[in-house]
């Protein structure tokens, strides 16, 4: 049975992902949108993957995979936000 409300609120949260698609919010639809899937993640990890009767050594794993795509992302990002604009070479008008 809890498979099954798992699966309605995955569903759920598909369709509002979809309808949010269509309202237009401006920069807010990633704020949405990303709090959806951070909620979809949580419940495939409570339910599906089992987390939630998993031991402690698991949990720690599941964790640290968190971690390591935390620190890849914030990575990546301070790699994009210290990089300058720059035309590309074959755009420059000669």
């Amino acid at each position: 049975m809890s498979y099954f409300l798992t699966w309605l609120a995955l569903m759920g949260f598909l369709a509002a992902t979809c309808a949010s698609s269509y309202i237009p919010l401006g920069p807010w639809n990633t704020v949405i949108n990303t709090a959806i899937s951070c909620a979809k993640a949580l419940l495939i990890a409570l339910f599906f993957m089992e987390l939630r009767q998993a031991g402690t050594l698991l949990r720690i794993a599941a964790l640290a995979g968190l971690l390591w795509l935390a620190l890849l992302f914030g990575i990546s990002w301070s790699d994009f936000a210290t990089r300058t604009l720059s035309p590309a070479p074959w755009s420059v008008a000669r």
